[in-house]
Order: C-alpha cells, then sequence, then structure tokens
C-alpha cells in the first residue's frame, strides 16, 4: 500500500475499530527500526508494515482477538528465533493500542506533517530515463517533481506525480526546496550544464546525477571551470554507476542504479531525513 495522506483518510473512514500498532524498541536484528508503525483494524485489514512475515502475522492475529467492546492498550515481546521461527534472530517490543478519535486525528496530522519533510527530488527531462525514474520512485518516500522545456513531452505523460512545463528550467533549481536531490537526464547537453551549475552554485544538494559519459564529465569539469566552480566531486556522472558499473542501458536498468546510488549517498547525511 502506498503510505499517502489520501490512502490513511481512506483507511480511517472505512474503519471504526484501529488499533495503532509500534515498535517501541528493538535489540538485534529486526525487520523494522525502533518507531516504525502500523494500523490494524478489527477485521485485519492494515495500513503500514513493521516489517511483514510471520511477526506482523501474529501481531494482526493478536490484535483482531482482542475484545474490541473496551479500550485497550498492551506490549508484546517477541523474540525472533524461537517465539516464532524467523531467523532475524532479534527482539522486538510492540505496543498495541486501541485509537480513538482524538489519537485519529494526531496520528493524521502528525502523518502529514512527516509527508512534508520528504526530500524533494527534481527530474529534469521527461524523456525515457527520466519518465522511467519517475515511476519507479512514485512509491519511495519523496516528493517527486518531473520536469522539462519541452511541452509536447511533458504534457502527453500520465504519471502520477507533479510535472512541470518549464522553457527556463533553472528557474526550478533556483526554487527548488532546501537539500533537494537533482538528476539531469535532458537532451540537451548545454542545458544539463547550465542546470548543474546553478545547482553548484546553491551548495545544497543532497544528490546530484547527471546522465552521460566519462568524456561528458571531462567536458562538464572544464565548462564549470570556466564559470568559477572547480570541484565537481559531488556530480555523479556517469550517473547510477558508484555502486555497480553496468553496461545495461535499458532505461528501466538506468533507473534502478540512478535509485540506489541516490540512496546510498542521501543515507549518510544526517540531515536527510526518509520518513
Amino acid at each position: 500500500m502506498i503510505l499517502t495522506i489520501e490512502e490513511l483518510q481512506k483507511f480511517l473512514k472505512d474503519n471504526k475499530d484501529i488499533a495503532y500498532c509500534k515498535i517501541l524498541k528493538n535489540l538485534g536484528s529486526s525487520p523494522r527500526e525502533k518507531g516504525a508503525w502500523m494500523l490494524i483494524s478489527k477485521q485485519g485489514k492494515i495500513f503500514g508494515t513493521i516489517g511483514g512475515g510471520q511477526l506482523e502475522y501474529n501481531l494482526i492475529q493478536s490484535v483482531m482477538r482482542q475484545n474490541w467492546k473496551v479500550d485497550f492498550s498492551l506490549e508484546i515481546e517477541t523474540t525472533l528465533g524461537p517465539d516464532i521461527a524467523q531467523c532475524c534472530g532479534g527482539k522486538v517490543i510492540i505496543s498495541i493500542l486501541k485509537m480513538n478519535y482524538m489519537f485519529s486525528k494526531h496520528l493524521f496530522e502528525k502523518f502529514k506533517k512527516d509527508i512534508s519533510k520528504h526530500t524533494q527530488v527534481l527530474i529534469f527531462g521527461a524523456g525515457n530515463v527520466g519518465t522511467s525514474l519517475a515511476l519507479q520512485m512514485y512509491n519511495l518516500p519523496f516528493k517527486i517533481k518531473l520536469i522539462d522545456n519541452r511541452e509536447n513531452f511533458i504534457s502527453k505523460l500520465n504519471l502520477p506525480i507533479e510535472k512541470k512545463f518549464s522553457l527556463i528550467p533553472e528557474q526550478e533549481v533556483r526554487a527548488a526546496n532546501a537539500c533537494s536531490c537533482y538528476i539531469i537526464t535532458t537532451h540537451d547537453h548545454g542545458l544539463d550544464f547550465l542546470l548543474c551549475y546553478e545547482i553548484l552554485k546553491r551548495n545544497d544538494a543532497s544528490y546530484i546525477g547527471m546522465i552521460g559519459s566519462k568524456t561528458k564529465r571531462g567536458t562538464l569539469k572544464n565548462w564549470l571551470r570556466k564559470k568559477g566552480i572547480n570541484d565537481i566531486s559531488n556530480v555523479n556522472i556517469p550517473i547510477g554507476k558508484s555502486l555497480v558499473d553496468t553496461y545495461d542501458k535499458r532505461p528501466e536498468i538506468i533507473s534502478a542504479h540512478i535509485i540506489s546510488e541516490m540512496l546510498s549517498i542521501i543515507e549518510k547525511k544526517s540531515d536527510i531525513e526518509i520518513i
């Protein structure tokens, strides 16, 4: 299930009796981290996850067995080994709370606030790679924006993400949120270089990736040097090859490598939170 505000709103509306389940503590290896939560209805419907598998299945069964005629609040401690034959080997403590109206309202507002903190990802270029990237990133906790200066390209796309036709794409860089991620996949090398220049001038990018070859990287470096920028160490070009040097150039494969590279880089930055 895609964790969106709309889906949470629908879940809260469609289910009268709901339990809020949250990992309070984990020791050793476990499927999810401390603070991970999910909602389970009286009928066993779910929103979110605490890691799936036997742990989550047992939790759903436990919630369904509760006496829903009264309020309840309890904690369950599970060892992920002998208790449920799940070989993670760690231990988790999960709290279960029957939700009331005020708690539901508080949860909804907190969820909206958390969603607003999602890191912005600007994808420049609505060609094959850019479109594939937008589709693959839709289910990830980012605010995606696909930008192109060709109206006929951007207008025909039926994608569930924000799309923007802009004759001056570099203005989107200037207006971007702090610590955004930038992926440059346009059809125009000159535009690629200009976008990269604007991004580097901001000096706050969490990730910069540009499609192209090692030769293009050298040309970019020389072009930027004339503009007064000498360091391009944080510009990933060729994009998506810092983890695996693949020669498969299908758009879907390139996109998968780009996403892996971006996640690997931004998760190392302490000021970026993936919610």
